[in-house]
């Protein structure tokens, strides 16, 4: 497998699943800017589970690159949804939440250089 795919799917992987547990905990600041914008503790536990699912998938697409080509396509739109999200409440206009608003654009470009270097590998 090629490099770039290896270590663009470890290190989205790692980032989904560290956005992932403050989620499905309730715990954190994460929970509480959800939680004041009206989101439900199930919806966070959800969208929690789903990055978890999806990094998990991309770790399996290392053994078998189809499972890691729908994790990253799934994590991708998961992840410009919760961009989309930050982009609806300001906060990339917010210093105190440019930050927290950031991580989920950030993991959406490594997700699309994951489709690719997945592609391009197999």
């Amino acid at each position: 497998m090629d490099i770039v795919a290896f270590v663009t799917s470890v290190a989205l992987a790692v980032g989904s699943l560290g956005a992932a547990l403050p989620k499905v905990r309730l715990r954190g600041t994460a929970w509480t800017a959800l939680r004041d914008r009206g989101l439900h503790p199930d919806q966070v536990r959800a969208l929690g589970g789903a990055e978890i699912v999806g990094g998990v998938g991309v770790l399996a697409g290392l053994i078998w690159w189809p499972v890691g080509v729908v994790a990253a396509a799934g994590l991708l739109v998961l992840m410009l949804s919760a961009t989309a999200f930050h982009v609806k409440h300001g906060d990339f206009g917010n210093p105190d939440m440019r930050g927290p608003a950031l991580y989920p654009a950030a993991l959406a470009v490594l997700a699309a250089i994951v489709l690719v270097a997945l592609f391009v590998a197999n």
